[in-house]
C-alpha cells in the first residue's frame, strides 16, 4: 500500500508527501486558524521547501555519481533522498551537498532579511526562514548516523578504519545521541525531541545493519556458508520414529529426501499428532541453488528458518540455518575487521 502522495518532480526525482506530513499540515493549519495566526502554518510550508531544497543538493550531486534517485519522501521530522547505492567514493562530497545548500539559502535569506522581511503576526518571516536554514545545515553535520554529518565522518575515517568500523562508530555516536536527546524529551515532555531521538536512534541502527551485511557478505554465495550433507528424513518415516530421530540428532528441522531428491522439509512445529507418517506433515521447502547471493537467502529467511541448496536435478547440497548465518557473520565480521 502506497502511503504517500506525488507532488511534482524536479531533476527527472519524485517528490512525495506522507501521509503523516499531510496529517501533521492539517494539525498544523487548524492551530493556526484556532490562534488566528498563520504564520506557524507558512513557516511550516516553507521549511520544508527548504528541506526538500536541501535533499535536492544531495541527488544532484549523487546523480553525478550515477546513483539512481527513486524519490524524496517528506516526513513530518524531516525528508530523505531514497538512493539505490551510497558510492563510498563520493561519499564525502554527497554529504556536504545538502547541508552546503541550507547554508547557502540560510545566510542569503539573513542578508536579505536586513533590507527586506515580511511580518506576520507579529514574527519575521524572512528572517526565520533562514536561521532555520541554517540550523538545518548544522544540525545535519553533527557526526552520526543517520545525519549527513555520520556519511562525512564516515567518509573521513574509512580511509584510517576501513568502511564497516567507520559505519559503526558514526552509528554509535547517532544512538548515543538519540538517547540523550529521548532522555531530555521526556524530562520536558517534548514530543517533536522524543519522536526526532526515535528517527535518529533506528536510523543509525538501519545504517549499520544494512552495510554490516553489505560489507560481511560481500561476493558470498549459498555455497560459501551452507553445511553441506545435512541429516535427512524419509518421507515414510513414522511421526513416532521421527521424534525418536530428532531426540538422537537434536536439530528442529529436516529435509525430507526421497530417491535423492529433496521433496519437502518439517521440523518440530509441524507435528500435531503421533499419527501418520512424515509425508503427512512436510511443508514445502525454501530452495536456492549454491551460487545464490547471500542478499536474496536473507530476504528468503524472513519467512522461513532455513533454506535448502540443490543443484538443478533438485538433489539436495546443503542447508542454511538461521544459525548458520549468525556463525558466518561473526566469523567474516572478525576477519573484516582483523584486515583492517
Amino acid at each position: 500500500m502506497n502511503y504517500s502522495i506525488r507532488l511534482f518532480k524536479v531533476m527527472g526525482i519524485p517528490i512525495e508527501l506522507h501521509i503523516t506530513f499531510i496529517l501533521f499540515l492539517i494539525i498544523i493549519i487548524g492551530l493556526s486558524v484556532i490562534n488566528k495566526n498563520i504564520f506557524w502554518a507558512i513557516l511550516f510550508i516553507l521549511l520544508f521547501v527548504s528541506v526538500v531544497l536541501h535533499e535536492l543538493g544531495h541527488s544532484y550531486v549523487a546523480k553525478k555519481y550515477g546513483v539512481k534517485i527513486e524519490k524524496i519522501l517528506l516526513l513530518p521530522i524531516g525528508g530523505v533522498a531514497m538512493m539505490d547505492k551510497i558510492p563510498r567514493e563520493g561519499e564525502l562530497k554527497i554529504g556536504l551537498a545538502g547541508p552546503i545548500v541550507s547554508f547557502i539559502i540560510g545566510i542569503s535569506l539573513l542578508i536579505i532579511s536586513q533590507f527586506f522581511d515580511i511580518n506576520i503576526g507579529g514574527y519575521p518571516l524572512i528572517y526565520t526562514v533562514g536561521l532555520l536554514n541554517l540550523m538545518l545545515g548544522s544540525f545535519n553535520l553533527i557526526p552520526a548516523f543517520p545525519m549527513d554529518g555520520g556519511r562525512v565522518l564516515r567518509a573521513i575515517l574509512s580511509k584510517k578504519y576501513g568502511y564497516l568500523k567507520s559505519t559503526k562508530i558514526a552509528a554509535n555516536i547517532g544512538k548515543s545521541l538519540a538517547l540523550a536527546m529521548l532522555i531530555f524529551g521526556l524530562l520536558s515532555m517534548n514530543i517533536i525531541l522524543i519522536l526526532v531521538s526515535l528517527f535518529v536512534y533506528f536510523g543509525a541502527e538501519q545504517e549499520s545493519r544494512m552495510v554490516e551485511v553489505e560489507t560481511i557478505f560481500k561476493n558470498i554465495k549459498a555455497k560459501d556458508i551452507m553445511t553441506p550433507n545435512p541429516v535427512c528424513v524419509d518421507p515414510n518415516m513414522s511421526i513416532e520414529e521421527f521424534l525418536n530421530f530428532m531426540l538422537k540428532h537434536k536439530y528442529f528441522g529436516y529435509p525430507v529426501v526421497e530417491n535423492g531428491k529433496l521433496i519437502g522439509c518439517i521440523g518440530i512445529n509441524n507435528i500435531h499428532s503421533k499419527k501418520g507418517t512424515v509425508r503427512d506433515y512436510m511443508e514445502k521447502p525454501v530452495i536456492v541453488d549454491e551460487n545464490t547471493d547471500i542478499t536474496d537467502i536473507l530476504k528468503k529467511m524472513v519467512y522461513a528458518d532455513r533454506v535448502f541448496v540443490v543443484d538443478e536435478n533438485n538433489n539436495l547440497k546443503g542447508i542454511i540455518s538461521k544459525t548458520d548465518i549468525l556463525r558466518a557473520m561473526n566469523i567474516l565480521e572478525l576477519k573484516e575487521e582483523l584486515n583492517n
